[in-house]
């Protein structure tokens, strides 16, 4: 058994035609022979994928730039409140010709030509500045809205994780189960047509056999395409190279059992979903930050007062004040106070407040579309489990049947056709009890997700019901005993 330690790390096509297809599953074979020449056999768990996709899947590699850019917001906001510092600094060449009018000689001329510079520094500290306190709050809203929308992100790549490898792991079982039910109806069309040579069976059986056996040829190939379609998803989000060994995937346990959620009740899961769900998390935020940025507009009608020092060196800077230097300082206190800037302010306050009280709708609807998914999964995980005990009791009394038709076609009782009748009742109920299992497992967490309360522990919890092929009774070994196969 492998060993692993995830607990301390960490949401249809065409059919390809036929040669196509060929095609892909030859090229897919080779490649996967030539590997198991070259590298011993190493099966892929679902928790495996899930570390995997934490590296390599874009959407969530986007999510994480996404909550980086996000978090800057606070340092952008609080730069509103800090200190400004700056410093100046010119040099240059002047030239300047000067003519005095009305003296006793007349009319002089005089040309200079001399060096100017000025250089200074000034500090500029806020000390009543309503727009920079409403913007540092917008940035702290902003960063915690991301901050939510990243969590959100992380919980659904859970679930997507949970959902590829379900799918590719059904789409095998489906491969195995339409095999297993061809392989049936091929033995049985050779005992069917040894039976008529020997003038014991009917050409109608036959004819009833082959059309079944050539049904499931095609549900053959549907499930190979099933295979090659899910896998590459799963690829994909992974970067696994699933198309190579998809068969080693682990697989759901034979002993697998869900239980019960807990807690039990909708009202419970519908609470903690109003308190912990990240989405309604970050749309709270994203609501706060529209406020903030509805007072950042009002604070245009307000003065704001600044603290100013400021130290200057200055030379020759105008005609008056050649060759002579300047040393400068300055403390004191600076007041803006706005008077009339064309309507602006009225008209920007006007938008923002449209805006804010948009975002408080969209927080309502966002609710609602929450609180009607929590209900959706709490439904799912309710009745997936009473639909995995029928489908087990309805597994346990096709496989009797079999054997009961069997024994009637025996005595003359029953025909070929309830055979294949049966036969095709058990496969539909072991792939319906496959996919109520792995419905469950993906409810549970969506679930969970919904209600903001999914960890990657949940998976890991989840990724102990899937074994090894070596370690678990494989589908169509099963399969094929149940359809009394050699």
């Amino acid at each position: 058994m492998r060993a692993r330690n995830h607990a301390a790390r960490a949401g249809g096509s065409l059919p390809a035609p036929a040669p196509t297809r060929l095609r892909r599953v030859c090229l897919a074979t080779s490649i996967a022979v030539l590997i198991g020449m070259t590298a011993p056999a190493h099966a892929i768990g679902l928790a495996d994928a899930y570390d995997a996709a934490l590296s390599a899947d874009p959407v969530y590699a986007g999510a994480l730039k996404e909550k980086e850019a996000g978090d800057a917001n606070i340092g952008i906001g609080r730069s509103y409140l800090l200190p400004n510092l700056s410093a100046n600094y010119s040099n240059y060449r002047d030239a300047t010709g000067t003519t005095f009018f009305g003296s006793p000689e007349g009319d002089t001329s005089t040309n200079q030509s001399y060096r100017a510079y000025s250089e200074g520094i000034t500090l500029r500290q806020p000390i009543i500045n309503l727009e920079g306190l409403a913007r540092y709050r917008y940035g702290k809203a902003t960063a915690l809205a991301s901050d939510a929308t990243f969590a959100d992100h992380s919980e659904e790549l859970l679930v997507r994780v949970l959902a590829a490898y379900t799918d590719t792991v059904f789409a095998l079982d489906q491969l195995a189960f339409a095999s297993a039910q061809k392989k049936a109806l091929d033995e049985q069309l050779a005992s069917n047509e040894a039976m008529f040579s020997n003038g014991e069976g009917t050409r109608t059986d036959i004819l009833e056999t082959r059309s079944k056996q050539a049904l499931a040829q095609a549900d053959v190939a549907d499930a190979q395409d099933n295979v090659d379609n899910t896998s590459h998803v799963l690829e994909t989000l992974t970067g696994l190279p699933a198309t190579l060994n998809v068969d080693d995937l682990d697989r759901l346990s034979d002993n697998y059992q869900p239980k019960m959620i807990s807690p039990a009740s909708y009202e419970q899961w519908r609470d903690i979903a109003l308190d912990n769900n990240a989405e309604l998390d970050a749309e709270r935020h994203s609501v706060e930050a529209s406020h903030q940025q509805l007072e950042v507009v009002r604070a245009g009608f307000y003065p704001h007062v600044d603290l100013v020092g400021s130290l200057g060196k200055s030379q020759s800077n105008s005609v008056d004040t050649i060759d002579q230097r300047y040393l400068t300082k300055s403390i004191g206190v600076e007041i803006t106070i706005p008077l009339y800037s064309g309507g602006m302010v009225s008209a920007s306050s006007a938008q923002a407040r449209a805006n804010y009280e948009r975002m408080q709708f969209e927080l309502q609807d966002k609710t609602n579309k929450v609180l009607l998914d929590v209900r959706k999964q709490y439904n799912l995980c309710v009745s997936s489990l009473a639909r995995i005990d029928a489908l087990q009791s309805a597994v346990a009394s096709a496989t009797l049947l079999i054997t009961a038709t069997h024994k009637s076609v025996q005595a003359g009782m029953r025909t070929n056709l309830d055979v294949l009748t049966a036969e095709q009742q058990l496969y539909e109920a072991k792939r319906d009890l496959a996919h109520a299992r792995y419905q469950y497992l993906l409810a549970d967490l969506q679930l969970k997700h919904a209600a903001g309360v999914l960890r990657a522990q949940d998976l890991y919890e989840e990724a102990q019901w899937f074994l090894p092929t070596n370690q678990t009774v494989s589908t169509a070994k099963t399969s094929a005993t149940s359809l009394h196969l050699p």
